[in-house]
């Protein structure tokens, strides 16, 4: 079980330490705990992302996403679904992507496509765009029925986020889902698609090619 201590020390491990990317790559990002603890840390730091993160900047979020969720900054991600950590935790951490979307990513980040290149160099572009193309959470996920499903809730709620980004987000994730669960990623686009949301058309496009896998 994790403290305000503890957990103060583990944002600042992550989060406070620079908001450079090329610095980060001179740090170690080893952050001292047992898995379980981490699991719980790391879901307490998602769900709590729209006030716990405001502390920090654009960069210094955006560096500790990189460290927390993509795993080129340290193993975390490879943590979390390691020994030690259970399988209450693991859907824990999954559903937390939820608030991160929608009280983190949804407010903070820029609403650019990053398919079209409409960015402006904001440091949360890459990890909202990104993120289920480059952390293997994704994959984790999907070699569990009950994981799959917490994902796709996930994946579903976020196409429905006011903010462009998310939804591309989403869209882009749901486009690289390949085997089995291929089909139930193609049924959340086409749900999402059925729903008339009032977004750009570029973004109708977008889930178009997402359904069949032709994204980028």
């Amino acid at each position: 079980m994790t403290t305000p201590e503890r957990y103060e020390e583990w944002l600042d491990f992550y989060f406070g330490r620079t908001g450079d990317r090329h610095a980060a790559w001179s740090l170690y990002w080893g952050f001292s705990a047992p898995p379980a603890l981490c699991a719980d840390l790391f879901a307490a730091t998602l769900d709590r992302s729209g006030s716990d993160l405001d502390a920090f900047t654009d960069g210094e979020v955006a560096v500790g996403l990189d460290a927390l969720l993509f795993g080129n900054l340290g193993d975390m991600p490879h943590k979390l679904f390691g020994t030690g950590v259970t399988e209450p935790q693991r859907l824990a951490i999954l559903r937390s992507f939820l608030p991160l979307y929608r009280d983190c990513l949804a407010r903070r980040s820029p609403p650019v496509l990053g398919h079209l290149d409409e960015g402006k160099g904001h440091p949360l572009e890459y990890p909202t765009y990104m993120l289920w193309d480059v952390t293997p959470f994704d994959a984790m996920a999907r070699k569990d029925e009950a994981r799959t499903d917490v994902l796709l809730g996930v994946l579903d709620a976020a196409l429905r986020l006011p903010n462009a980004a998310c939804v591309e987000s989403a869209l882009h994730g749901l486009g690289h889902w390949s085997g089995p669960t291929r089909p139930r990623a193609v049924a959340t686009i086409d749900g999402w698609l059925a729903s008339r949301p009032e977004v750009r058309p570029e973004l109708f496009h977008y889930a178009r090619a997402a359904r069949t896998g032709c994204i980028r």
